[in-house]
């Protein structure tokens, strides 16, 4: 009987263990359209940088975005979906444009977040669709839509280069 139980505990706990075990991501691809001035001193002044990787069922990323500063802003995405057979990627995703004057009086300064949304579709050499763009902090405000093409790029290598999420 104590035999019956132990084999009854391991039973259960062995897909549990086997769940836990990481499986790699499969690179999608890098993209890109990130625009950069200054030799002597560089900034990126406009665009994003996205990495997409698969991993079984679930699509995930990173996001950067051009604020004008030497290093892109990392964005925190929120609700991706990727659509294989479609090829459509939706996502929202938070970053700080710095820090912006609190409207309160007295309050000292805040993060200047804004929400970026992007819906398009995935080809094999570019991303193509609608970004917008709205201040986190102003509920009744409508993002402001711009049309992207990010070009695939072979390798994140340059500054604002995205760290690797595939472990």
């Amino acid at each position: 009987m104590k035999f019956l139980a132990t084999f009854l505990i391991a039973a259960c706990l062995l897909p549990t263990a086997r769940a836990v075990e990481s499986v790699p991501a499969r690179l999608i691809g890098y993209y890109s359209n990130m625009r950069v001035e200054g030799a002597d001193d560089p900034h990126f002044v406009s665009g994003y940088n996205v990495a997409l990787y698969q991993r079984e069922a679930e699509t995930i990323g990173q996001v950067m975005v051009a604020i004008g500063s030497p290093e892109p802003a990392p964005a925190t995405i929120r609700n991706l979906t990727y659509d294989p057979k479609k090829k459509l990627l939706t996502f929202t995703a938070e970053y700080s444009n710095g820090l912006a004057t609190n409207p309160v009086k007295g309050e000292p300064d805040r993060e200047a977040l804004q929400v970026l949304t992007f819906s398009g579709i995935v080809r094999p050499q570019s991303i193509s669709g609608k970004v917008g763009v709205k201040d986190f902090y102003c509920a009744q405000c409508r993002p402001v839509f711009k049309r992207v093409t990010l070009k695939r790029i072979s390798e994140m290598d340059s500054p604002g280069a995205l760290q690797s999420i595939a472990q």
